[in-house]
């Protein structure tokens, strides 16, 4: 019975996701991709002027080449999203004991992004196409390296996990330079464990060969109109302080109420030393309370800008909630040390954030909330063997939980599509205007759910060219 329920899961996360993509509304960089500008770079390896390509001639090979492909395949797009979204969803099961509750866990995943990730990364193929893969593919490798602790594999496993690598680095900056240090992780940790194996080098030598070739492309070379970066303290701190510390830890209040609820719970019922009971217990409840209401603060008194950032907190407000976010950062790598000390995935997962989160301080243009959906992926692993362990630990039979666990799936899953439905529909009414679509009158209303378009919706993110020539095919599809 295990073993069929995780099947069905899983099949019912590839015709979810199927739906999912089916219904999503491209937006301004999709369409970017899809005309013209996107077949000119196609045909020059991704190189075109600064002034009229900007950020757009780069080495992202695999990620562009997605997009363009995506943009112009509405299957294939359907295909390339259910496969990632459902093999992320599989590697979190995998690497977090593959039990029905650690499958449900992986599950309530995409249910738990803050609104930054949902608009940027889950309903936008610009931004799925550039995180989730490269972040799937590494994860992939840490799952080889975890088989590979308990059993032997085959020598010539050097070759996909060169490969793993290579594909890895090519849609990404910041996960090409991540995953070089992933590499170089592994193989410190292997030497010394003296249980190093030629899979390990071949990672690291794919990430380095992977960021070599991407980092030569000439895009990179010019003075770009789009891609700035700061090493003044003063900027960095700026930044961090009143954007970028919001998505990385306050945002992320699901996650942080259910770590911090899970470590209060560990404090409790492990057998630790009766100080680092008090601290832990203590500090976990002080955490709490202040994101829930930190949160509701900012819900209140600051409005988002449409790409789900603050830029007019006052440094009075920002540069207090930001250090109590780096305190926040060191609790949790605290209570790793005191509950999983040995765990070395643990650790890696808590280094690596640290890493993404460490490269993204010197970018002072494009800010934007997207880099971060991979320090959340780790972070959501390492909330996974906290929550987990704590589970365990509670006198609440696992069958109840895992109901409870399931029912909210479902119904979160409903609610994800219903209204990915609802905007589905109001597009295609608002788009099958002929004045529209032949250039003479722009749109004027927003679908319902703006969050689940890119940009909040902004109108003249949209393509009137697009929709012509897609329009007619979509209601044949309905009909």
């Amino acid at each position: 019975m295990r073993n069929i329920f995780i099947k069905l899961m899983f099949l019912a996360s590839f015709v979810y996701f199927a739906c999912f993509r089916f219904l999503m509304i491209p937006s301004g960089d999709d369409y970017f991709w899809y005309g013209e500008n996107g077949n000119y770079l196609l045909h020059h390896f991704f190189y075109g002027p600064q002034n009229i390509y900007g950020g757009s001639s780069n080495g992202r090979y695999l990620g562009n080449l997605l997009e363009i492909i995506t943009m112009h395949k509405l299957s294939v797009a359907m295909i390339v999203y259910t496969v990632f979204w459902t093999l992320l969803l599989w590697c979190l099961w995998y690497l977090s004991r593959k039990t029905i509750s650690s499958l449900l866990l992986s599950f309530l995943f995409i249910f738990t992004l803050q609104d930054a990730f949902i608009n940027n990364v889950l309903t936008w193929n610009a931004g799925f196409v550039n995180y989730v893969p490269p972040i799937v593919l590494s994860l992939i490798y840490i799952v080889i390296v975890d088989h590979g602790t308990s059993k032997k594999l085959n020598k010539f496993m050097i070759i996909p996990v060169f490969i793993l690598a290579l594909a890895a680095g090519w849609f990404s900056e910041v996960w090409t330079i991540s995953q070089v240090f992933l590499g170089l992780a592994v193989i410190i940790y292997f030497y010394f464990k003296k249980d190093l194996k030629g899979y390990h080098i071949a990672y690291l030598v794919g990430s380095i060969v992977s960021a070599f070739t991407m980092f030569i492309h000439k895009g990179y070379r010019d003075i770009s109109t789009y891609r700035h970066t700061s090493y003044d303290l003063n900027t960095i701190w700026d930044t961090y302080s009143k954007v970028t510390h919001f998505w990385l830890i306050t945002f992320n209040l699901i996650l942080i109420v259910a770590i911090l609820l899970a470590i209060f719970v560990l404090a409790l019922r492990s057998n630790v030393r009766m100080e680092n009971k008090l601290i832990i217990s203590i500090l976990s409840i002080i955490f709490l309370i202040y994101y829930i209401l930190i949160t509701n603060f900012f819900h209140k008194n600051f409005h988002l800008n449409p790409m789900y950032g603050y830029k007019t907190v006052a440094a009075n407000i920002a540069v207090p909630e930001s250090l109590v976010s780096i305190g926040f950062i060191i609790f949790i790598g605290y209570c790793i040390f005191i509950f999983f000390k040995q765990d070395y995935k643990l650790w890696l997962y808590y280094l690596l954030s640290g890493v993404i989160a460490g490269q993204l301080l010197f970018v002072s243009s494009p800010v934007n909330s997207r880099g971060y959906f991979l320090s959340y992926v780790l972070m959501y692993l390492i909330s996974m063997r906290f929550v987990l362990t704590a589970l365990d630990k509670l006198m609440i039979p696992k069958p109840v939980i895992d109901i409870v666990m399931l029912i909210t799936i479902i119904v979160c899953g409903t609610i994800y599509l219903s209204m990915m439905y609802t905007n589905y529909h109001a597009n295609l009414e608002r788009v099958s205007n002929p004045d529209y679509y032949n250039g003479k009158v722009e749109l004027t209303q927003h679908v319902p759910f703006v969050k689940l378009v890119w940009f909040n919706d902004l109108m003249n993110q949209q393509n009137a060219p697009y929709w012509k020539d897609h329009v007619f095919g979509y209601q044949r599809i309905l009909k």
